[in-house]
């Protein structure tokens, strides 16, 4: 018996042997060693030699070509997701610097309403009564002139400036009010839920929670 299973496993030694030498020269025959090693890899997890050795030999023509082409899709991967981070980090940078304008707008407008006027100059001093009883009448009377002179003067001044102030105030409200807006409607188109309600300028603490940590994946 064990002669007769001898004899019948001689005629499968040659054609081993020669699948052997085939795979074995078949190593340099211009296939990368990344590609060879795959290959081994792939034959090993065949149930016998001659499997292993089939598997060796129609896995290597084409092996640089697949390993070729998952290095550049995983290149590919690897440049999209670089990408969405920038893009991420662009869109994090523009967010943060409008919620600071913002905030810089609401300052200038609550400035620009509480802002009072004070006039450049201070009024004439008022006439002293007693020492103008000392005077003669003709005196006082001159000293009058010149008092009111001095007053309808500064009150002229003070009225040019107060309506310089008042054109000056509306437009720093406007400005930083139009600021306020055009600031608050890009961070709405950007981050919806930023705020902490529809018509609110208050930024909601979980929403800048996300915007800051939006990009760290």
């Amino acid at each position: 018996m064990a002669s007769s299973r001898g004899s019948r496993c001689r005629p499968l030694l040659p054609m081993l042997l020669g699948l052997t030498l085939l795979a074995g020269g078949c190593q340099g025959s211009g296939v990368s060693e990344a590609g060879r090693e795959r290959c081994r890899r792939l034959s090993a997890a065949a149930g016998n030699p001659v499997t292993a050795a089939l598997s060796y030999l129609r896995c290597l023509p084409g092996t640089d070509q697949s390993l070729a082409l998952e290095r550049a899709a995983m290149e590919k991967a690897a440049a999209a997701r670089r990408q969405a981070q920038d893009a991420c980090r662009r869109r994090q940078g523009r967010i943060t610097t409008l919620m600071e304008s913002l905030r810089s707008a609401e300052q200038d407008l609550a400035a620009a309403r509480n802002s009072p006027f004070r006039p450049s100059l201070a009024p004439p001093q008022p006439l002293d009564d007693g020492r103008e009883s000392r005077y003669r009448p003709e005196d006082q009377r001159l000293d009058r002139e010149r008092y009111e002179e001095a007053l309808g003067a500064w009150e002229q001044q003070v009225a040019g400036e107060r309506a310089r102030w008042r054109q000056q105030r509306e437009a720093r409200i406007t400005a930083a009010q139009e600021r306020l807006d055009r600031d608050a409607q890009a961070l709405r188109g950007l981050q919806p839920d930023l705020f902490t309600g529809p018509a609110s300028i208050e930024f909601d603490a979980a929403a800048v929670g996300r915007v800051r940590t939006g990009c760290s994946s």
